[in-house]
């Protein structure tokens, strides 16, 4: 059966890591591809016998687990500026990126919510959760977006912030809130809640998750997943999964 790590405290899986990493490909991922990834995992699984861990968590703190030491094989992240700060730590060898899946966001409701609600007062008269701006990438989507129709300091004073976005989803689905910004993927594998409003793509710089072996010298079994994860199988389970494929990259 294949394992799957949540992090907790640091300490505790740097200790678990170490003892993972012998025997298999140990995967860093952003909170939001949880289940995506459980899926390109298995199918990876079955044709190649390769044994992947995976260790989800916010962007953020999965950096500063690579950073304290964490022996992870491939990191994954929600944004570009996670990824260029792990290659300034020397954690990253900026030749090893690649952009790996695209993602829309949205503003999701409970599905009692009638189709007329206003958009503005959802987020600027009523409680609604997002990702902590400063510091994870779902937060800094939308902040961006907010500031682009032009209710960022009424709709700040409302919102509830997590650490990743799987956390501002449970928030909703509780009823703790009466909305959401999440990524369009999360909402649709959450049957409490659906998306109500997406976000034009203009509204916020493109959602791009990026992808990359650590170190100078990755493992055989490393490469190996890697180049599942570029190739058409796995192409195909984001795709089912509401991913995107990222835009076209002339570089790094």
């Amino acid at each position: 059966m294949r394992m799957i790590v949540f992090a907790c405290t640091l300490l505790a899986q740097l200790t678990g890591f170490a003892a993972q990493a012998k025997d298999s490909v140990l995967v860093f991922a952003p909170a939001s591809m949880t289940d995506v990834l459980n899926d390109v995992v298995d199918l990876f699984e079955s044709q190649h016998g390769t044994k992947v861990v995976l260790s989800f968590a916010g962007t953020q703190q999965l950096a500063r687990q690579l950073d304290a030491g964490a022996p992870a094989d491939i990191y994954i992240t929600a944004d570009r500026d996670w990824m260029d700060w792990a290659v300034s730590r020397d954690l990253i060898t900026v030749d090893k990126l690649f952009p790996l899946a695209g993602n829309r966001l949205v503003v999701a409701v409970r599905n009692e919510v009638e189709n007329w609600a206003d958009l503005n007062a959802l987020l600027t008269e009523n409680r609604f959760a997002m990702a902590e701006p400063d510091s994870v990438p779902a937060g800094r989507y939308a902040r961006q977006a907010l500031q682009n129709r032009g209710i960022w300091q009424a709709a700040a004073r409302q919102a509830v912030f997590g650490d990743n976005v799987r956390t501002t989803l449970r928030r909703l689905a509780r009823g703790e809130v009466s909305s959401a910004i999440v990524y369009g993927t999360d909402a649709a594998i959450e049957p409490r809640v659906r998306s109500f409003y997406v976000f034009p793509d203009e509204a916020h710089d493109k959602i791009i998750y990026w992808a990359a072996t650590t170190g100078n010298d990755p493992s055989p079994d490393a490469m190996k997943f890697v180049g599942f994860l570029k190739g058409s199988d796995a192409g195909q389970v984001f795709a089912k999964s509401g991913f995107v494929p990222p835009p076209q990259q002339d570089g790094n």
